[in-house]
């Protein structure tokens, strides 16, 4: 399913999807089954609640566990933080001023009808 709602798309279906906002560019992805979630906001940080391996110009950096950083030579920075930390930063900065807020991360579900 692909559909846009006030300038966020939304791929996927409710239990693996990714939420694209056009007005800020901030992503957010999440899969019910394994409960990964990441956030990607306005200028460019991803934010994250599980481990992974990810390189950058060749060079291989871990996130084995939660609170470590990799910052980033363009300023920006990759997290892997508790899966409370990525909701409320993606609650508060994934939708801009009067946008409808057709999912609520707090409670993990959709606020319109897909």
């Amino acid at each position: 399913m692909i559909k846009t709602i006030d300038g966020i798309t939304i791929m996927g279906n409710v239990k693996s999807f990714t939420l694209n906002n056009s007005k800020n560019q901030s992503t957010f992805r999440f899969n019910a089954e394994s409960g990964n979630a990441s956030f990607g906001d306005s200028i460019g940080n991803t934010i994250q609640n599980h481990p992974s391996t990810i390189s950058i110009n060749f060079e291989v950096f871990k996130l084995t566990e939660v609170g470590q950083t990799i910052n980033r030579s363009n300023g920006n920075v990759i997290a892997y933080l508790s899966s409370k930390d990525v909701q409320e930063l993606a609650e508060k900065n994934f939708y801009e001023d009067g946008q409808i807020r057709i999912y609520d991360f707090m409670n993990q579900s959709f606020t319109v009808e897909l």
